[in-house]
C-alpha cells in the first residue's frame, strides 16, 4: 500500500473577511453552510480551528471530490477548484505527488469516487455519503474489474488502478483510464484499448485521449499481458465494468450506492472517541505520526452532518483530541501541511501553501437535484431537477432504461415513446400530450435545456407507460417501478 509523506509548511489562517461579512457579491452563499472559528483546547493546550459545518441533506448541494483543472496529475490553488466547481464549501483533499517535477503528473494517491464512478482507485480510512445522505468513514479497497465479452466467452481483467501511472519500468501494469484522466495517455512500453460505447473501437500503441463517455485500457508491454490479455481484446468486443470495493477484513462493500467518497486517514475518531492507529492505517512517516504540522480534516457530527475543518499546527493525536472535542461522532485526517486548505461562502479560511491536486467540495446547484431510482437501481448518468413541484428528467436516459421505444420527429418537434401496447406522444412546448390518441394535461411541458437534452415530467410519463413512482420527499428521490 503505497502512501504519499505529508507535506511540510505552515497555512495561513484568513478569516477576517469572512466574519466581517466581507463575502464578495458574486460568491454563492448557502445558509446550509455555516463557518467559524473557535478555541478548543485538547491534551492541555489551546488550538485556533476553523470549521464548515454542512447539513448535506439540502437538496440543493452536492458534495464529490473535485480535480484541478486539467484533470488527474494536474494541480491548482484551491479557491480557483472551488469557484470553477461553483462550491459553497471546499477543503483540501487527499495526499498527491506534490514533490513531481512533472507539472502533469502530480498524481493523487487516495481513493476518489463520485456517482459510483471511481475516478481514482485506493486503499485508505475513507469518507462516504451514500444515496439516503449517510455519511461515514471506514477502510476501503477501491478497484474495479472489467469484462470482455466476445459471442459467449467472457474474459475478466483486473486492472492494476484506475487513473495512474505505475512507471515505465512496470511493463506488466494494466491501468483503467477514465474522462477524469484529462490528458493524451502516451505513455510508452504499452497497448491503448480504447472503449466507446460499451465496445473496443480501436487497439493501438500510438497515443490517444479518453473518449467523452468513455475509457481506455492500457495494457503493458510484458510477455505476461502480450500472452495472455492482448489476445483476448478484439476490435467490437462487449466491455462492462465492475466497481470492486472491499472493507476491513475484505468484506464486500457497495461502492455503487455512495454519491461521494475520498480516502485520506488516518483515521481519527470512531464512535466519539479517539481511534488513531497509524500502524493499521499504513502510515509509518515521522512526519506525518509524531510532527506537529498544519493540519486538515474532516468529520460527523451528531447531527450527521459533514465538519471540514483546519488548525495552523498540531500532532495527529492532538488533532484527534481536539476533533472529539468538537463532539464528532466520526473523523479522519486528510492531506496537511502547505497543502490544508478551507473555503467556504465565498471566502478563503484557509491557504494552502501550495496549488492542489484535488479537494472536497460542496456544490451549490440551481435547482434541488432529483435522485432517479429504477427498479430499485440508482441510475447515475442522468438526474432531475424540480419545476412547479413537477420532477421533470432527461428523456432519452430515462427510456432507455425502461427498455421502451422513442423517436423524435424534427418537423414538428415531437417525440413519440412506445411500451407495452401504449403510445404517447410530447411536442415541445405543449401544455397538453397524447395517450393512446387520448388528450392528457401535462403539467410542465416537454422542453430542450441549454445541456441540448430533452425534459419530461417524469410521473406522467412513468404512470402512462404503466409504471409506477414513489417520492422520497427527503431525498428527494423518484423510485420507478416498471410493470
Amino acid at each position: 500500500m503505497f502512501r504519499h509523506k505529508m507535506k511540510s509548511g505552515a497555512a495561513l489562517l484568513l478569516t477576517a473577511a469572512l466574519f466581517a461579512g466581507g463575502t464578495p457579491a458574486s460568491a454563492l452563499y448557502s445558509p446550509s453552510v455555516n463557518a467559524v472559528t473557535k478555541q478548543v483546547t485538547a491534551q492541555g493546550k489551546t488550538f485556533s480551528v476553523s470549521t464548515v459545518t454542512v447539513d448535506l441533506t439540502d437538496p440543493t448541494l452536492e458534495l464529490a471530490p473535485a480535480l484541478a483543472d486539467g484533470g488527474i496529475g494536474h494541480d491548482a490553488p484551491l479557491q480557483a477548484i472551488a469557484e470553477r466547481e461553483g462550491a459553497v464549501a471546499a477543503i483540501n483533499g487527499t495526499f498527491f505527488n506534490a514533490y513531481e517535477s512533472d507539472p502533469y503528473s502530480r498524481y493523487p494517491n487516495g481513493t476518489l469516487l463520485q456517482a459510483g464512478e471511481a475516478m481514482h482507485s485506493g486503499e485508505n480510512q475513507t469518507f462516504i455519503l451514500n444515496r439516503d445522505k449517510v455519511p461515514g468513514i471506514q477502510f476501503v479497497d477501491l478497484d474495479i474489474a472489467v469484462r470482455v465479452s466476445e459471442g459467449s466467452g467472457t474474459y475478466t481483467i483486473n486492472p492494476w488502478g484506475v487513473n495512474k501511472y505505475y512507471g515505465e519500468g512496470s511493463t506488466d501494469q494494466i491501468v483503467w483510464y477514465t474522462p477524469d484522466f484529462g490528458r493524451w495517455i502516451g505513455f510508452p512500453n504499452g497497448t491503448k484499448v480504447v472503449i466507446e460505447g460499451g465496445l473496443i473501437t480501436r487497439i493501438t500503441n500510438d497515443s490517444v485521449q479518453v473518449p467523452a463517455g468513455g475509457y481506455v485500457l492500457f495494457v503493458g508491454n510484458s510477455a505476461n499481458n502480450r500472452q495472455y490479455v492482448l489476445p483476448n481484446l478484439d476490435v467490437g468486443d462487449r466491455v462492462t465494468k465492475e466497481l470492486m470495493a472491499k472493507g476491513e477484513g475484505g468484506s464486500s462493500l457497495n461502492a455503487l450506492s455512495w454519491l461521494a467518497a475520498i480516502g485520506a486517514g488516518p483515521k481519527l475518531v470512531t464512535s466519539g472517541s479517539v481511534d488513531l492507529n497509524v500502524n493499521r492505517d499504513g502510515f509509518s512517516d515521522p512526519k506525518v505520526t509524531q510532527s506537529s504540522a498544519a493540519r486538515s480534516f474532516i468529520g460527523i457530527d451528531g447531527s450527521d452532518r459533514l465538519v471540514m475543518g483546519t488548525v495552523p499546527s498540531a500532532t495527529l493525536s492532538q488533532l484527534a483530541a481536539i476533533a472529539v472535542q468538537l463532539g464528532l461522532k466520526e473523523a479522519m485526517n486528510m492531506d496537511g501541511g502547505s497543502s490544508s486548505g478551507l473555503y467556504a461562502n465565498g471566502s478563503m479560511l484557509t491557504y494552502p501553501g501550495r496549488e492542489l491536486s484535488n479537494a472536497l467540495v460542496v456544490r451549490k446547484l440551481d435547482k434541488p437535484k432529483v435522485q432517479i431510482d429504477i427498479n430499485g437501481q440508482p441510475v447515475y448518468d442522468y438526474s432531475g431537477f424540480i419545476v412547479k413541484e413537477t420532477t421533470v428528467v432527461p428523456i432519452r436516459p430515462f427510456i432507455t432504461a425502461m427498455n421502451a421505444g422513442f423517436q423524435w420527429d424534427a418537423a414538428t418537434r415531437t417525440a413519440t415513446i412506445t411500451n407495452a401496447g401504449v403510445t404517447m406522444k410530447l411536442k415541445d412546448g405543449s401544455s397538453t400530450a397524447t395517450v393512446n390518441g387520448k388528450s392528457v394535461a401535462v403539467p410542465v411541458p416537454l422542453q430542450i435545456m441549454e445541456d441540448s437534452r430533452m425534459y419530461v415530467p417524469l410521473r406522467l410519463v412513468a404512470e402512462s407507460l404503466n409504471s409506477k413512482v414513489d417520492w422520497n420527499s427527503r431525498l428527494y428521490r423518484a423510485s420507478v417501478r416498471l410493470p
